[in-house]
């Protein structure tokens, strides 16, 4: 009678891990898919700065994305973004105004959060069309609002 008691309980419990390790299996895809999904960006949760100094730039880039490039990335309703927390990187999507030009229906902004939340150096790259990515500039901001990232 002990021996059957006995195992019964190894079965129920083998069943018991097995259940818990495939419920452990299906929330962890989940979650996962669900951090790959674009959300709407909010600008005012970048904070606002009272001041901020270059700290670097591509001197290549950097009259192209003021003069041509600009209107690629003035479109601030339809802004979604993806972060990720470990390496404090946020990967902003704009719609593309010349999307039959450049046959793509979004351009990228990639910013590199460094430093602190209060002083923030935010390095941003650029990704439009087909091509890849370019870096922009690095700058460091002087916070009211801390940022959230």
């Amino acid at each position: 009678m002990n021996l059957l008691v006995t195992r019964q309980h190894r079965i129920t419990l083998k069943w018991l891990l097995m259940l818990a390790f495939f419920s452990l299996l299906v929330l962890v895809q989940t979650s996962a898919s669900a951090s790959t999904n674009w959300k709407h960006l909010d600008m005012n949760s970048l904070g606002y700065a009272t001041k901020q100094k270059v700290l670097q730039y591509n001197s290549v880039n950097w009259g192209e994305f003021e003069d041509d490039r600009q209107d690629l990335f003035k479109d601030t309703k339809h802004v979604e973004y993806k972060y990720t927390k470990h390496s404090r990187t946020m990967v902003m999507r704009y719609k593309n105004p010349q999307r039959y030009y450049l046959k793509t229906k979004y351009n990228y902004r990639k910013l590199i959060f460094r430093h602190g939340h209060k002083t923030p150096i935010i390095t941003y790259y650029m990704k439009v069309g087909h091509d890849k990515w370019e870096f922009v500039n690095t700058i460091q901001f002087w916070m009211t609002k801390p940022i959230r990232y």
